[in-house]
């Protein structure tokens, strides 16, 4: 692309545009915020005055077509996900795109076609990735540091919420589902990327939904049978009585094991459990990962390089979370073809 200011768009000015995107854009001084478009036209001005930076557009296609837009920021609730991705990528832009990818893996099949036909990036929103405790962690693993690893553990405890009233994300058909959709898919992905992308072969999972102002679980708990014999667990909830909200990923190997939330990493020696943690900053490391991916997003559109998030790891992630739905509604193992 032409030398100047990448050029953006962000469709949906939600919590995570507010909090995250739009601060870490507004401080660079290579990327034009150029235009702002939410179902919401009064808030979308808010924000746009707010931030100081571009110009508000009330049908998010107009936005598309816009000629002087590079890349878009798709922040929306999860069922627009798949049909804004798909007509930004036919009007030639790139995208990067909230997570989760899609609502089901049918959606995220279609979002990778559309890439891989238009030739523009992709980009899931994967934003753990790109945490500085994450990046130490995926070095030790492509360095085999922890031997075979056998066994993991991952998930996101919240404490119970005392919302009033439903909300997009607590309806089925704009989520898709529940707490797997919002905390899961998260977990998850992080889980696979630092096992370096395994087969799934069975999935056996359960689910809850205590909230009957819901039509989606608040809890689930799902056993991942990997194509090496290795097994991952995951526990999501938004409804448990905890004190502080708890994300985390357990890894344990042969020869060593790793722990994030707190950041640990453990070797035996001769018999005794050593504690070798490389010294490392972990405070607003989540925050920090936002900034990170972006730069990374803006650097890939920008100068070419490869993405650390791809179309095809999406369909991948989507597929296992299908199953985990049909094994929890079916309550029985489900298998992965």
């Amino acid at each position: 692309m032409e030398k100047g200011p990448l050029r953006l768009g962000v469709i949906g000015v939600g919590l995570v545009s507010q909090i995250n995107h739009l601060p870490c854009l507004k401080k660079r001084r290579d990327v034009e915020v150029v235009a702002i478009c939410d179902d919401d036209a009064e808030k979308a001005r808010g924000v746009s005055q707010k931030f100081g930076m571009g110009r508000v557009v009330d049908d998010w296609e107009a936005l598309l077509r816009a000629d002087d837009i590079d890349a878009v920021i798709i922040a929306t609730p999860n069922h627009l996900h798949a049909p804004m991705t798909i007509a930004a990528l036919g009007y030639g832009k790139h995208v990067l795109c909230e997570k989760p990818p899609a609502r089901n893996a049918a959606e995220a099949i279609q979002m990778a076609d559309a890439a891989k036909k238009s030739g523009k990036i992709l980009f899931y929103a994967m934003n753990n990735r790109f945490r500085s405790d994450v990046q130490v962690l995926r070095s030790y693993m492509e360095r085999k540091e922890f031997g075979q690893i056998f066994y993991a553990k991952t998930g996101w405890l919240r404490r119970r919420s005392d919302r009033r009233g439903p909300s997009w994300y607590q309806n089925k058909r704009s989520a898709g589902g529940g707490v797997l959709m919002d905390l899961g898919t998260q977990m998850l992905d992080l889980a696979f990327w630092l096992l370096g992308n395994p087969t799934v072969v069975s999935v056996t999972a359960t689910k809850y939904a205590n909230d009957p102002r819901q039509e989606v679980e608040d809890t689930l708990a799902a056993l991942l049978v990997f194509e090496n014999g290795a097994s991952l667990s995951l526990e999501v909830s938004w409804a448990l009585l905890l004190e502080k909200n708890f994300p985390y990923l357990n890894l344990f190997g042969t020869h060593g094991a790793a722990l994030l939330n707190p950041f640990r990493i453990h070797k035996e020696l001769n018999g005794n459990l050593l504690n070798v943690t490389p010294a490392l900053d972990t405070k607003n490391v989540y925050k920090a990962s936002y900034e990170a991916e972006l730069d990374h997003f803006i650097r890939c559109v920008t100068l070419g390089e490869k993405p650390i998030v791809t179309p095809e790891e999406g369909v991948a992630l989507m597929k296992v979370i299908d199953a985990i739905y049909r094994s929890a509604e079916a309550r029985r193992e489900v298998r992965l073809d």
